[in-house]
Parts: structure tokens; sequence; C-alpha cells
């Protein structure tokens, strides 16, 4: 119940604070929608809030959270596709200019994906070790990290680093991100951030690793 409390004090301090000095952006907001110029997809992890990290406030991203900063590569069928039809929403009808995609340090579902690389069931869940599997390509196409990755080092942070450079490979599957990405409309950006540090890299294609931000 505390958290709950915690919860509630924080949405009245919410209401009677930062609403009200922000009223007239939210009217904005309702009155003309929103035009965020980012995608920014990011992981469910409770300690990196890119609101937080960013400090944006509302309306400046469209936000896509979930375990581990997945993007799934393309697939036409009739299943559910939470991440791609945000995708395609923010691209095609936001019309967003950058997709950022936001790995970080000490990542549950990389450390998850390492441990159960032999056996990808072991963690005993119906739907959480199929959605990390998507980590166990880098293992064998690593987007960075390569010659450590291929001879076997399973160290996080280079997993972390590598499955973001394979969230980016994939959205170039999808054909709305590529064109607009080829017809310089649209950028993509890897980034990694330490929670320990508080220090944001960001992958350069050019030397194929995480650099300065």
């Amino acid at each position: 119940m505390e958290a709950v409390k915690k919860l509630k004090d924080g949405y009245r301090k919410f209401l009677d604070g930062y609403y009200l000095e922000h009223i007239d952006t939210f009217n904005d907001l309702v009155e003309n929608g929103q035009h965020p110029k980012t995608l920014l997809i990011s992981c469910s992890d409770s300690r990196v809030d890119p609101s937080i990290i960013m400090q944006i406030g509302p309306g400046e991203i469209f936000a896509v959270r979930n375990v581990g900063n997945l993007v799934p590569p393309y697939e036409k069928d009739t299943h559910h596709h939470g991440v791609s039809s945000a995708l395609e929403y923010g691209v095609k009808v936001l019309k967003v200019e950058n997709i950022m995609i936001m790995g970080h340090a000490h990542c549950g579902a990389i450390q998850a994906a390492i441990d159960t690389e032999n056996n990808k069931e072991a963690l005993g869940t119906d739907f959480v070790h199929h959605w990390i599997g998507m980590v166990h390509n880098t293992f064998e196409n690593p987007g960075c990290c390569a010659e450590s990755i291929k001879a076997g080092n399973r160290i996080p942070e280079e997993i972390e680093k590598a499955s973001i450079v394979n969230s980016m490979n994939n959205l170039m599957e999808f054909d709305f991100i590529k064109e607009r990405v080829e017809n310089k409309t649209l950028k993509i950006y890897g980034l990694h951030f330490d929670i320990e540090s508080g220090t944001m890299t960001a992958f350069d294609r050019k030397t194929g690793e995480f650099g300065p931000l």
C-alpha cells in the first residue's frame, strides 16, 4: 500500500504543481494534437526513464518501452505487433524525423539472454524467453564488438550495445522506414546509457563503435 500511496501523492503533486505551471502546453497539445519529432524506443526498466534522462516535456517524444528496448524484424502476419505498430504510427502518421533506440547498462533482459543462450526456455516464462530470443541473434551476427562476441565472450555491456545495433538494422527492414532514411528525411540513432556514471554514448556507423554523444 505504501507504493500506491506514493503514486497517489505524486499525482497530487503533479496536479497542483507541474500541471498548473504547464497548463498552456497541455491545452495546446489537446487543441493542436501531438507533433513529436522523435520516436524513442527504450527499456521498461524502472531505472531508465527517458523523460528524466533526456529532460523532455509532454509532446516532445513518441515513446515506446519494452523489455530490452528491442525492435523485432519486420513480419507481416496476423499476429499482434506492438512495437511494429508504434513504428508505423510514428513514422507514417506522426512523421517523426528521428528514431532513437536507447539501451542501458545492467539490463536484465540482456543478462537473461546471456544466461539462456544454451537453454532458451530456462526462464520458465510464456513470453519473455521468446522475446529476448532476438538478442541471441547478436551472438552470431553482432553489429559491434564483433571480434569479442564471435570469440564467445559474453560481456553484458558488449551484448547490450550489439543488441542496440541489431535493432537499428531491424528498423531498416521496414520499407516505410528504409525509404525515408534513404530520402534523408529520417535518421536513426543508437544510444547506450550507463546508470552508474550517467554517461550516454552513441553508435557511430563509420567506426562501428559507441563513442561520446
